[in-house]
């Protein structure tokens, strides 16, 4: 009995095994039918968005390369760092999806197919799918070397104006290329002295030989420079140089490609700017001027500081000269301070010594509810604040007067101010919301007599003509270098948002609008780029 149940038990293994092959038939012809139905592929290339083939040749191209790839058992080599073509073939509601990983040796076409398993394509096939347009990625090696103009950090490539080129695909043929986009020759690089300033081809030109030709190196000024690459320009002033050249690659060696392209740009060589302070120790309330020698328009800079200023802005005063106006604002304590200006370059530091103003007396107004109300308020005080940052906030473009050979006149002659910038006045009134009454100058207030003409104090445009609440008729001027100007308490508004002043052009008279006590009033106040500066300095 014993010996019936282990042949049975054997009988049942050999039935099994023989039925193995049939299994893998019958998987196999599951799969293979599935292939038979695909009526859509889809391909998904590293280079390009996805492309649908639905006409039969090119199923039955992708179909067939799938079924006669031959099965291996491992990679033969590591493609973790590879980005694989996807092919995704669609025999109904349930897509399968491959992935590929071509190379150009024919024998190195790795496919993954949805299981997990291993293939290699075919070598005739490869060579078929690598001669296809999605593919011509994998050429990019091939392809022109693209030229660079570099300039420490900075890189530019360059378009060639003209360009003859043929590379071999894996058909052994030559086939032409031509750049996505050709230079009409305008194109403008800027490079910095003092940078690592160079040309270079990629890929690189010791893997690539090459031969340059027809050089020329003409700066604006006519002169002609002999050399061959802009790593030799090393010049005392600020120029613009024209350049052009020929370059050659030869099709020796078994060289893949060969070819050659025509280049013509401009460079700006450009000597860094030298910036000089024109103090080490202020007062809260004044203005540092930075005065930079070889500048041109299109260099920035950029500004770290603990200092309560304003951003780092140059205004051009000459061809290669400019000056940025830094306002020492009320809020900064006495001490040392550290300015930090980030060029192109590197980096200036500079240390600056900032003293408190000399301390004054409160200055007490009779101020009644009803004038608190409706001028004097903190949300009166505020809306006064917004509405004149609004007016402020962006820098206009236009310089109105040269900084270096014009200066700020006083907008009524030789007035003594009653009141100066910096000055705590108390208005004698508390309020519900915890207003103390404490208010601060910010500019210097002149006690006029009625009909007293209010001069511009440069040329510049006028931002902003309206009525505030604590300031009555207020005109805004903005003269350049991040200078405005402000006149508040005026009789009437005679010009408007968009008019351009002339220097010590009348815009209006002093008067007795906003808060002022009863009195013919002229407050006058500066600021640069919003911070309020003591106008006094521009006078000294």
């Amino acid at each position: 009995m014993a010996n019936s149940k282990r042949k049975n038990r054997g009988n049942g293994i050999l039935i099994a095994f023989l039925c193995l092959p049939l299994a893998v038939i019958f998987c196999f012809t599951i799969y293979y039918s599935s292939l038979d139905s695909v009526n859509k592929v889809t391909l998904s290339t590293p280079s390009a968005d996805s492309v649908s083939f639905e006409s039969e040749s090119e199923v039955s191209f992708f179909v067939s390369m799938l079924k006669n790839a031959l099965p291996i058992s491992s990679a033969m080599r590591d493609v973790s760092g590879e980005d694989p073509v996807y092919i995704t073939l669609h025999p109904g509601d349930d897509p399968l999806e491959y992935k590929l990983y071509p190379s150009l040796n024919l024998s190195g076409c790795l496919l993954i197919d949805p299981e997990g398993d291993l293939f290699v394509l075919e070598t005739e096939t490869a060579k078929k799918l690598l001669l296809r347009s999605e593919f011509d990625y994998l050429y990019s090696s091939y392809f022109l070397p693209t030229l660079s103009v570099v300039s420490g950090e900075n890189e530019y490539n360059v378009a060639p104006i003209d360009c003859s080129w043929e590379y071999y695909k894996t058909d052994g043929n030559k086939y032409s290329y031509t750049p996505e986009a050709l230079s009409d020759g305008s194109e403008t690089f800027v490079i910095l002295k003092g940078l690592d300033n160079y040309l270079k081809f990629t890929p690189d030109g010791e893997v690539r030989p090459y031969e340059m030709t027809d050089i020329s190196y003409i700066a604006d000024n006519g002169s002609e420079y002999s050399i061959k690459d802009i790593s030799q320009l090393d010049l005392s002033f600020d120029t613009v140089l024209d350049v052009s050249f020929s370059v050659n690659w030869s099709g020796m060696n078994g060289a893949q490609a060969s070819g050659n392209a025509k280049y013509k740009f401009k460079i700006i060589y450009d000597i860094p700017a030298t910036i000089t302070l024109s103090a080490n120790e202020l007062t809260a309330g004044d203005v540092l001027v930075l005065n930079a020698t070889h500048l041109n328009e299109s260099e920035e800079f950029s500004l770290k500081t603990a200092l309560n200023t304003a951003s780092l802005k140059f205004g051009m005063t000459d061809k290669s000269k400019g000056v940025a106006l830094l306002p020492i604002g009320l809020a900064n304590k006495s001490g040392e301070y550290t300015l930090e200006i980030i060029t192109g370059v590197g980096s200036i530091n500079e240390t600056i010594k900032v003293n408190d103003r000399e301390s004054t007396a409160w200055i007490p107004i009779d101020v009644t509810t009803e004038q608190y109300e409706e001028m004097l308020s903190t949300a009166k005080m505020q809306e006064f604040r917004d509405t004149i940052a609004a007016a402020t906030s962006s820098r206009p473009e236009e310089n109105h007067f040269n900084f270096e050979t014009g200066k700020l006149n006083r907008p009524v002659g030789d007035k003594v101010p009653v009141f100066t910038f910096g000055q705590t006045i108390n208005l004698g009134t508390t309020s519900a919301d915890g207003d103390s009454g404490e208010r601060i100058c910010e500019g210097v207030v002149y006690e006029l007599d009625a009909g007293t003409s209010v001069r511009s104090a440069q040329s510049g445009k006028v931002v902003f003509s309206g009525n505030l609440a604590p300031t009555g008729n207020t005109v805004i001027v903005y003269h350049g270098y991040g200078i405005y100007s402000y006149y508040y308490h005026l009789e009437e508004l005679i010009v408007q948002v968009g008019y351009t002043l002339n220097d010590g052009e009348i815009l209006g008279k002093a008067g007795t609008s906003g808060f002022t006590n009863g009195k013919t009033v002229l407050h006058y106040a500066i600021s640069i780029d919003g911070v309020f500066v003591d106008p006094m300095w521009f006078y000294n």
